[in-house]
């Protein structure tokens, strides 16, 4: 077996994503994993096509597999709010929502003007039956996206469950 340059292996892994990326922005999930497979074997360490992987696996409800993508992306990359925020994100899909809270935390840290992740920890904190902290992390994400009705009746819902767990 001829041994192939580290250079090259980085280039053909990030020619792979690209050919990824184009096949998830034609909704080809299936497609795209072939390639973005191909880039992770190419090159271990190339962050970006895990992340692809882990949102196309998303995308086709493979949560179990998206967690496993972005766990590898997250030890490449540590900084990439998106990132975290999914690895939150398909965490709660698989129910494991008290696994989530750190990953969203992070994302928000890293990203604290991104509704989806004050959004994100809305939900999970309803689910681990915080309801202060749901409506106040869904009042945040009114606040930096005030168009997204969803947030709105989130935020009215829990200040309904709070309204009647108080009398």
């Amino acid at each position: 077996m001829r041994n192939i340059p580290t250079q090259n292996k980085r280039s053909a892994a990030a020619n792979y994503n690209q050919d990824g990326a184009l096949c998830m922005r034609r909704g080809a999930f299936r497609e795209a994993t072939f390639y973005l497979l191909s880039a992770v074997v190419c090159d271990p360490d190339c962050w970006p096509a895990f992340f692809n992987l882990g949102n196309c696996w998303l995308k086709v409800d493979e949560y179990e597999a998206a967690i496993w993508a972005y766990e590898q992306a997250v030890r490449n990359s540590t900084d990439y709010a998106p990132l975290f925020l999914n690895l939150g994100v398909a965490h709660c899909h698989e129910g494991q929502v008290a696994s989530a809270l750190p990953y969203l935390e992070q994302a928000w840290r890293l990203d604290p003007k991104r509704a989806a992740c004050a959004a994100a920890l809305g939900y999970v904190c309803y689910k681990v039956g915080e309801l202060g902290l749901s409506w106040h992390w869904y009042s945040r994400a009114l606040r930096l996206q005030p168009e997204k009705d969803e947030y709105r009746e989130s935020m009215q819902y829990i200040g309904e469950l709070i309204s009647s767990e108080a009398m």
